[in-house]
């Protein structure tokens, strides 16, 4: 009886880690599941400000002019755009904090910060406004919005693209 308690103990113990195992494979696909849909979500949301730009020429034309002379309404469309662009860069920063960014993703959100203050100079007043709205400086504990203040206060526009 004895032997039989041995063999039945080690058979499940043995039954608990197969189960340990099952268990860490179900969380890893789980992870990986979590982070394409972070990643997805991320060309989603560029997706969607494209698609909005495209619709609105007219702003883009002037946002990606040095020092453009906005109308109330084109005010009110840059700063939204500043906005959009500024959360789109912060919820991809949650993301990587939490795990569910790649680091190539995560840096390519600060390759798009450089693009965008180089294609749309014109958000460079959207940008300064909420930095002072939200008391933003180049000491935020979100690296995206820290390097963006960096970006948007050290600009210099390149003569072609002034042009």
């Amino acid at each position: 009886m004895d032997k039989l308690n041995q063999w039945l103990t080690l058979l499940a113990n043995v039954g608990v880690l197969v189960g340990l195992f099952f268990l860490v494979a179900e969380l890893n696909q789980s992870n990986r599941i979590a982070v394409y849909s972070a990643e997805s979500n991320r060309t989603s949301q560029f997706l969607y400000m494209n698609t909005t730009r495209i619709e609105h020429p007219e702003i883009i034309a002037k946002l990606m002019r040095p020092d453009p002379e906005f109308t109330d309404v084109e005010w009110v469309q840059a700063l939204y755009t500043a906005r959009q662009q500024i959360n789109t860069w912060i919820d991809a920063e949650n993301a990587a904090i939490n795990g569910l960014l790649s680091d190539a993703t995560h840096q390519a959100m600060y390759n798009d910060i450089d693009v965008v203050i180089a294609e749309m100079p014109g958000l460079i007043p959207a940008f300064e406004y909420l930095f002072e709205a939200y008391g933003v400086d180049e000491h935020h504990p979100l690296g995206t919005v820290a390097y963006l203040f960096t970006a948007v206060r050290d600009f210099e526009p390149v003569a072609a693209a002034v042009e």
